[in-house]
């Protein structure tokens, strides 16, 4: 008797270790419930459902969770309630005559019958700690996942807005244009043709001397070489200015000239352009409104112009001819008379179409301009190089016999001469000078230049609103987050507690043996 009653003492001292997702199976296989348990707890359920109906008046029933999550021990706390709530109606044998305290004594004698309780506990703890807790878990990790990606979202947006705009203030500074009123501005950048002309007349004027090395080199070097027909181009502007296409081909200046305009003229702002070059025999009668493009060409409303054989008088004091410069106000006009009056015959050549363009506004001269200007920076640069290597005795030899401009050079007036070719290819192959052509070449070009400056505007203010909805959606999950995460600490107390209910109830069947459930219901 002595060994059984340290046997059964001994016995208690060891925990009983049930496994949580067990636990149903555990109280079944044990006979703490039947298998058909889940029928009368739906039924007692539905009972709760209608006597939580008449209690929501008590505060502490108030905060109780749905009824669907209103466990036996939930009923015994109600039953406690309902005894100071519940006094009066207590009769002198101990029994209440209220309906409500019957209808709490029927719920919680039903969970005892049979013991449905332990099983009822059981299958919602499975609920929180495999379904409840982890699906409110993904939900919050989600939140935060939306978060990190509205917060990088935001940042790549806002990053591609300001791009954006850096790339819209950049074009508009590369046109020289504030950006204001992009239709109009870029419009008026033809105005800058005329005196753009007049610089690179006065450019090409000064490369009399670089030009005059070139041939005296290719002449010495190259004895049988024809240097009278080199650099054509750049001869003809230093001679005659920025005249026309048909004056550089033919040698003679056009009677009459028919200019197309394309694009809009204003009153302040001639958009014919032409320089004088001094000694020259003639001087350019008109710079074309309109220039030539790789790919546009646009003719409009034709002007007329009369040259005379004798040249032009502007506007000195004497008795001479004058140009009548009137163009009548700020109206868009569709076409410009230049009247050139002589005192010769009025019958001549008259020109029109590309001939009539000016040696700069066509694209085909302006390229014969750019090929001259390369092949000068080709020899200065190459001529730099060899002034700086060693000389040798050949080629010390070579050029004693050689003219006096090319024993004087330096390497210094060498790269001077270079730099200033170089400065002025730089202005006419500029894509500003580009878009300067384009823009005077075709209406339509300015359509797309503008369109594509407001393109980035565009973009700027849809990365923007995208920026902002992305932060809208990060607020959004951000409130979210914050509501879910109270209700999973509440979530996580409720299945705690109720996990040491339920141990309590198994461990006074078994003595109050230590009852420990396992398994990941621990590390919630």
């Amino acid at each position: 008797m002595q060994k059984t009653a340290d046997s059964d003492q001994s016995v208690r001292l060891f925990p009983i270790d049930i496994h949580y997702n067990k636990l149903l199976d555990w109280l079944i296989d044990r006979r703490h419930c039947h298998v058909g348990w889940q029928v009368p707890a739906k039924d007692i359920h539905e009972k709760i459902k209608v006597a939580l109906k008449d209690v929501t008046l008590v505060e502490k029933i108030k905060r109780l969770p749905d009824v669907e999550y209103v466990t036996y021990f939930h009923c015994l706390d109600i039953v406690e309630l309902l005894k100071d709530s519940e006094a009066e109606t207590k009769n002198f044998l101990g029994q209440y005559s209220s309906q409500r305290m019957k209808d709490w004594q029927e719920v919680v004698r039903l969970f005892e019958k049979d013991s449905l309780y332990l099983p009822d506990c059981a299958s919602l703890l499975l609920r929180y700690v495999n379904y409840e807790i982890p699906a409110m878990k993904r939900q919050i990790g989600r939140c935060q996942q939306t978060q990190r990606e509205c917060s990088k979202k935001e940042s790549e947006h806002v990053t591609s807005s300001a791009n954006f705009r850096n790339k819209y203030h950049a074009m508009c500074k590369d046109l020289g244009i504030p950006g204001d009123d992009i239709g109009n501005e870029i419009k008026q950048l033809v105005r800058e043709l005329p005196s753009f002309y007049v610089r690179v007349g006065e450019g090409l004027r000064q490369l009399k001397i670089s030009i005059e090395y070139y041939m005296a080199f290719v002449g010495f070097i190259a004895t049988s070489a024809d240097t009278t027909r080199m650099l054509p181009m750049i001869h003809f502007i230093q001679q005659h200015g920025n005249a026309t296409v048909y004056q550089y081909r033919t040698g003679s200046v056009p009677d009459r000239v028919i200019v197309d305009v394309v694009g809009e003229v204003t009153g302040d702002s001639p958009a014919l352009g032409e320089f004088c070059v001094e000694g020259g025999s003639n001087t350019a009668s008109s710079q074309r409104h309109s220039s030539s493009s790789a790919d546009t060409k646009a003719a409009e409303n034709a002007t007329t112009q009369d040259a005379g054989a004798e040249g032009i008088d502007f506007g000195q004091s004497g008795d001479g001819d004058v140009i009548d410069w009137e163009l009548g106000g700020e109206a868009n006009v569709d076409s410009i008379e230049i009247t050139i009056e002589s005192a010769g015959n009025e019958e001549g050549v008259v020109v029109s179409g590309e001939e009539a363009e000016t040696v700069l506004s066509n694209t085909q001269t302006r390229n014969e301009l750019i090929d001259e200007l390369l092949e000068l920076e080709s020899f200065f640069m190459q001529r730099l190089v060899e002034m700086k290597a060693d000389s040798d005795i050949v080629s010390v030899s070579q050029f004693q016999s050689a003219p006096t401009l090319l024993q004087i050079q330096s390497c210094s007036s060498i790269s001077d001469m270079q730099s200033h070719v170089t400065q002025l290819l730089s202005q006419l192959t500029s894509q500003r000078m580009h878009h300067l052509f384009m823009i005077k070449g075709s209406p339509r070009y300015v359509e797309r230049l503008a369109d594509s400056l407001q393109q980035q505007l565009h973009f700027a203010d849809k990365m923007e609103r995208a920026a902002l909805t992305a932060r809208e959606r990060r607020s959004a999950a951000l409130e979210q987050q914050r509501e879910l995460e109270p209700q999973l600490e509440n979530l996580i107390e409720r299945t705690r507690e109720l996990q040491q209910q339920v141990s309590l109830s198994i461990s006074k069947r078994y003595d109050n043996r230590m009852v420990n459930i396992m398994g990941e219901i621990n590390t919630i």
